[in-house]
């Protein structure tokens, strides 16, 4: 039986392990350093976009492994992902403790009232989402291929420079990137203009 524990950080926040270390220690909770995962993710990132979390649950966790989690946020973004990511490490036999549920394992009775809490939330959370057409719909498609180089914002200045009279080769050369993106993106700004 080993024991991992989870934490998900905002990005740009500090994340000192040691701070987490004590922290789980205090609470009656040894873990080594290289078994504490940090993941950089906002709490409204999709729990297919948590590499980290994805691996530890599917390849890092055996049966009778222990998982430690910070807060409910580490189990997903909504608590459809909550209610799936506690169901499936219960099918895997791992044994898990949220700290903001419980300090204690959540098995037995505990187990049952945390996982029919997580339903009635999830189900709840369904009929606000059939009602209010504004809330996040949770039909993630991962994206696969080559990252965006240039922010929104970064290509509204490369379209007003280049309007300006900036060369490509200029406009590349400052925002580091080829001449066939810039040249990509003003054609197709040019077709969204007409």
């Amino acid at each position: 039986m080993r024991t991992y524990a989870y934490v998900r950080n905002d990005p740009g926040n500090e994340c000192d392990d040691i701070n987490y270390i004590s922290y789980f220690y205090k609470n009656g909770y040894q873990i080594p350093k290289q078994r504490l995962i940090f993941e950089e993710v906002t709490v409204d990132t999709s729990i297919i976009y948590r590499d980290k979390f994805i691996n530890l649950i599917n390849y890092g966790l055996e049966a009778d492994d222990l998982l430690l989690v910070k807060g409910i946020d580490c189990l997903g973004r909504n608590f459809e992902e909550i209610f799936n990511i506690v169901n499936r490490v219960d099918q895997k036999k791992i044994r898990l403790v949220c700290f903001d549920y419980s300090k204690n394992e959540i098995s037995g009775d505990l187990k049952v009232f945390f996982l029919h809490f997580l339903k009635i939330c999830f189900e709840f959370e369904g009929k606000f989402k059939k009602i209010n057409k504004n809330y996040p719909t949770n039909n993630f498609v991962k994206k696969v291929g080559r990252p965006e180089i240039l922010t929104p914002e970064q290509k509204k200045e490369v379209i007003n420079k280049f309007k300006k009279g900036h060369s490509v080769y200029s406009l590349a050369k400052e925002y580091s990137v080829t001449r066939t993106v810039i040249n990509r993106l003003l054609e197709k700004a040019s077709q969204e203009f007409n």
